[in-house]
């Protein structure tokens, strides 16, 4: 288990805070992760799972996560976080802007 660093002097130990997130990515791996923890073949249970989205995943991608996220597939959360599209951001990148 993770504990936070002391900091010489100020008295500061592990923050009882834990926080359990899944890295989804929609794949077979994080899908079976994902469907074992919600029927507790493995634990502890996820607190959540984190989809990154890159903005430039096929649409089967974007389909099998909107079943992920659907009532009663999985008992924790499914939050989706973007900084947009990295296509977008590498086409730039190609053209010298960042």
């Amino acid at each position: 288990m993770f504990n936070a660093p002391h900091v010489a002097g100020e008295g500061i130990g592990p923050s009882p805070i834990r926080l359990r997130a899944l890295s989804l990515g929609a794949g077979v791996q994080s899908t079976t992760m994902a469907l074992m923890a919600a029927h507790e073949e493995i634990g502890p249970m996820p607190d959540c799972a984190i989809f990154a989205d890159t903005g430039w995943e096929p649409k089967a991608v974007y389909d099998h996560l909107a079943w992920l996220m659907s009532p009663n597939v999985l008992p924790f959360p499914v939050y989706t976080v973007s900084a947009g599209s990295i296509r977008d951001q590498l086409l730039a990148a190609g053209n010298g802007n960042r």
